[in-house]
């Protein structure tokens, strides 16, 4: 377990810039959040279209001599990172607010499952994470950062993606609403500018059948590997 603090934080329409980057860049933002059941992107729950995606046939799966690791950045109270875990991968939970990794510290503990949870800036992420995983399972993240820095969120993504590893990232929400805090804006091709222009390949694009009732029809699952 480490005990450092990362970041949820996430650009939307331009408008939305300007007025918000200083909050969301502030883990005191996040913590007031969390104390004050500000947490309306959380479902409270796994995220059903992940669940659906692990059972494909061509993800990646655990096997007797290969264990993908997984990096969750921004997993809130950790509901995808508890799945992952229960589901045999070595999984990895970022989060800028201390409040949600002590809750996944103790809701690991209880389902007798091993997740390193690290209380960090998804910006700042040690060295030791370069090239470190097979997955990144990306949700409400992307749409948590400040808009300004969506770009360098695709760089770290690329940079802690091993070669070939793949970012599974469900994008939300998808309209066209002027928001001042999170979650912002999301637009599909932006999504897929940034992470194409930080070395990563789109292999897939849809809207998800499996999508919790309250977001159907405005998020979408897009699928990117690294390369090199």
């Amino acid at each position: 377990m480490h005990a450092k603090i990362a970041t949820t934080i996430a650009p939307g329409v331009e408008t939305q810039s300007a007025q918000t980057g200083a909050d969301v860049n502030s883990p005191q933002y996040w913590s007031e959040r969390y104390r004050t059941g500000n947490t309306q992107w959380d479902l409270g729950s796994e995220t059903p279209a992940f669940v659906a995606l692990v059972e494909r046939l061509d993800f990646p799966k655990p096997s007797e001599h290969f264990r993908p690791r997984v990096l969750v950045p921004g997993c809130g109270y950790g509901h995808d990172a508890l799945m992952m875990a229960q589901r045999g991968y070595a999984v990895t939970a970022v989060d800028f607010a201390p409040e949600p990794i002590a809750y996944l510290q103790r809701t690991a503990h209880i389902a007798g499952v091993e997740i390193e949870t690290v209380c960090d800036d998804v910006f700042d992420l040690p060295e030791q994470f370069d090239n470190a995983f097979d997955i990144v399972l990306e949700y409400t993240c992307y749409c948590a950062i400040a808009p300004s820095r969506r770009a360098e969120y695709a760089g770290v993504i690329a940079r802690v993606l091993k070669p070939n590893g793949l970012l599974a990232g469900l994008f939300f929400p998808l309209d066209d609403i002027v928001r001042t805090e999170p979650p912002f804006t999301v637009r599909e091709d932006e999504v897929r500018n940034n992470f194409e222009h930080a070395g990563l390949v789109l292999l897939s694009s849809e809207i998800p059948l499996e999508s919790h009732p309250a977001r159907a029809g405005r998020e979408r699952l897009m699928i990117f590997r690294k390369l090199l």
